[in-house]
């Protein structure tokens, strides 16, 4: 078959073509509806029919390929590219191999698409998982440290977002299971590093560490060497106190303060 569209001139099989005769990522609406076909889907079928395994292509190819003019709707794109993991696909940026230039990917593995036909339901993590997980790591991203809501503290515009990450990579044969899930930050999501860009040198970090006093480069090495930030009472029972309610969170200053001014009547039940 070959398609009517002018941008794609080239003939391709049967399998790139809905059942209405469009190739998969021209069309505007789901078969037989009147609701807007996904971009997530577009992507697959673009990707099986235009790129072999092995190849490499750019977040241009990818808006110029589904007619997208809108250079801001990239990051659109960029996590629409990112869910296909779900579906069996393995699409490396940068960030996974620094030989590759940044804003390129390659293609390794084709997983899903929909000429395939019904697409398998994925496994997701459940509400209740999600929930077990946040509690047992004391809703902080294990890899930072940042709780959920805290600014970050080289961005205090920008707040954490948590998320249930992998242990090991679903890509690399890691299940859902609670013991392979972990609490993380967006920004420490592994699929969603690459917004990130490049990480952080030592030549970067070491003119503020210099700047430390003796007992800050104490407190950093003994994090270090515990491979995790060595966290007191204190800060315990502010993870605690956070996910009161905010009237709760009311009392509890009134009730501080009490304490700190000597009011023998705030330590009572």
């Amino acid at each position: 078959m070959t398609a009517e569209n002018g941008a794609d001139s080239r003939d391709y099989p049967a399998g790139a073509y809905a059942p209405n005769g469009e190739l998969w990522w021209r069309l505007r609406y789901a078969p037989g509806t009147r609701r807007p076909y996904g971009d997530e889907r577009k992507l697959a079928a673009w990707l099986t029919f235009n790129v072999n395994e092995g190849d490499t292509f750019t977040m241009t190819d990818l808006r110029r390929a589904l007619g997208d003019n809108n250079p801001n709707n990239a990051e659109h794109l960029n996590r629409r590219l990112r869910r296909l993991r779900r579906d069996g696909w393995r699409v490396p940026s940068n960030v996974d191999d620094r030989t590759l230039p940044v804003g390129t990917y390659r293609l390794e593995a084709k997983g899903w698409h929909p000429g395939l036909g019904t697409r398998p339901r994925s496994e997701e993590v459940s509400a209740a998982d999600r929930r077990r997980v946040f509690d047992r790591d004391n809703w902080r991203c294990v890899v930072c440290g940042v709780g959920s809501g805290e600014p970050y503290p080289e961005d205090p515009a920008s707040r954490a977002v948590l998320t249930v990450g992998h242990r090991i990579p679903r890509d690399l044969g890691g299940s859902v299971e609670i013991d392979n899930l972990q609490t993380e930050c967006k920004r420490c999501n592994e699929p969603l590093r690459q917004e990130l860009g490049l990480p952080e040198t030592l030549a970067e970090l070491l003119p503020q560490v210099r700047r430390f006093t003796t007992a800050d480069l104490k407190t950093l090495l003994s994090w270090l060497q515990a491979k995790q930030r060595i966290r007191t009472r204190v800060d315990t029972a502010y993870d605690r106190a956070r996910r009161l309610s905010e009237g709760e969170q009311e009392l509890l200053k009134q009730t501080l303060l009490k304490m700190i001014q000597g009011d023998p009547k705030s330590s009572s039940g």
